[in-house]
C-alpha cells in the first residue's frame, strides 16, 4: 500500500494481505464507509479501523487491521505480503491507525494489478 497525499507526495507505504480469491478488480474506488470495530464474514474474527471502499461478492472489501478470532491474530505480521484474507486488505496495526486517520468518506483509492 501507498498512502499518497493530494499534492502526489508519498506519506506512507507498507505491507498488506490481501484475498485468496483473487475479488478484487484494479480500477478507481471511493471510501464509501468506516467502522472502528468490525466482524468478518461468517464471523471470522473481529477487526478494528476498517475503511471500505467496494463491495465484493459476499461483503464489503476495504482496509482493516488483522483480525482477532477467539483471541488469537487469524496471521502474523510476518505473514503480511501474503493473500491471506477473505477480500479485505489487512494490515499491521499501526498502518491499519495511519489508513484511519488519511481515509475519509469521499478518499478516492486506486487498486493496480
Amino acid at each position: 500500500v501507498w498512502i499518497v497525499s493530494a499534492a502526489d507526495r508519498t506519506r506512507r507505504t507498507y505491507p498488506v494481505s490481501g484475498s485468496i480469491y483473487d475479488n478484487l478488480e484494479p480500477g478507481t474506488y471511493k471510501v464509501f464507509s468506516r467502522s472502528q470495530h468490525a466482524r468478518g464474514i461468517d464471523d471470522s474474527g473481529r477487526m478494528k479501523w476498517f475503511v471500505r471502499f467496494t463491495k465484493g461478492p459476499r461483503a464489503a472489501i476495504g482496509f482493516h487491521n488483522i483480525p482477532v478470532d477467539k483471541g488469537k491474530r487469524v496471521q502474523t505480521r510476518a505473514q503480511l505480503g501474503t493473500p491471506l484474507s477473505h477480500g479485505c486488505i489487512r494490515q499491521a496495526e499501526p498502518d491499519a491507525k495511519a489508513m484511519w486517520r488519511f481515509a475519509r468518506l469521499g478518499t478516492k483509492v486506486v487498486v493496480i494489478p
